[in-house]
């Protein structure tokens, strides 16, 4: 998976909040084979030198995030000083409309993406699935996009295929990622299966009852599924098609 100019073996970027102790996110980590951590500076906690000492043993590389920011403002501001801590041009920007729904603003993700591409920052926007709010991100300059599947934290997957599809199809070039809404190994499995580049998972993982055992699996469906598509699946069909041949069935005209 190419992030900007960064290659990437693996395709699951994992984020770093809400589990249950260091322990269980390092192990975390090591079962999905992540090569890239997403890190919420507005929300890293009391105790920062212990977390910072836990990402460095991960030996991850670290993609910032502006969560927890509703305006551009506030966003811009993250953004540079995550690279002032983390020293690093990524940034994966979210400007949220409200608290309800945690939808990213359209207007407010657009006007922060082209300041930041500006001011040198490889920006990595999170977006819904609106074609249009993708194609502007595209229009300014973002070489990777995070549409969701469905709104963060609700396990839903995948909501709007024929979406997701055309967003596929309309941008070949641009790398893309699922972002939110992934609840279940076949949410993943989906994703690869549109065409998606990757996948970004936080809540499903962390939340998870095994958390460990759940990171293994998606790692497993990623793999599954990445392997199905290289083989060649069958086109899909409006019409159903026989499995077998009727040469040879008694008392029919072939």
């Amino acid at each position: 998976m190419k992030i900007y100019n960064i290659n990437l073996k693996n395709n699951i970027i994992i984020g770093s909040s809400k589990y249950s102790s260091d322990k269980i996110f390092l192990k975390c980590v090591k079962n999905t084979e992540t090569e890239m951590i997403t890190v919420a500076l507005r929300k890293i906690g009391d105790n920062p030198d212990n977390f910072y000492k836990t990402l460095q043993k991960t030996k991850c590389k670290i993609l910032p995030n502006t969560a927890g920011c509703f305006s551009e403002k506030e966003a811009i501001n993250t953004a540079l000083m995550s690279r002032d801590i983390f020293e690093t041009d990524l940034i994966k920007l979210e400007v949220i409309e409200n608290e309800i729904t945690l939808a990213p603003s359209k207007k407010g993700t657009i006007k922060a993406a082209e300041k930041l591409l500006k001011l040198g920052f490889k920006v990595l926007p999170y977006t819904t699935d609106d074609f249009d709010f993708v194609s502007k991100l595209i229009d300014v300059g973002c070489k990777v996009v995070m549409p969701w599947g469905s709104p963060i934290g609700t396990g839903k997957g995948l909501k709007n295929i024929k979406k997701l599809k055309k967003i596929r199809e309309s941008f070949p070039k641009t790398t893309l990622i699922i972002d939110a809404g992934i609840g279940r190994v076949s949410h993943a499995c989906q994703a690869i299966e549109l065409g998606y580049d990757g996948i970004l998972l936080n809540s499903a993982i962390a939340r998870s009852e095994k958390p460990e055992l759940f990171a293994s699996s998606i790692l497993n469906a990623v793999r599954a599924a990445e392997t199905s598509m290289k083989s060649g699946p069958i086109p899909e069909s409006e019409n159903a098609i026989a499995s077998t041949s009727s040469k040879g069935i008694p008392f029919r005209k072939n």
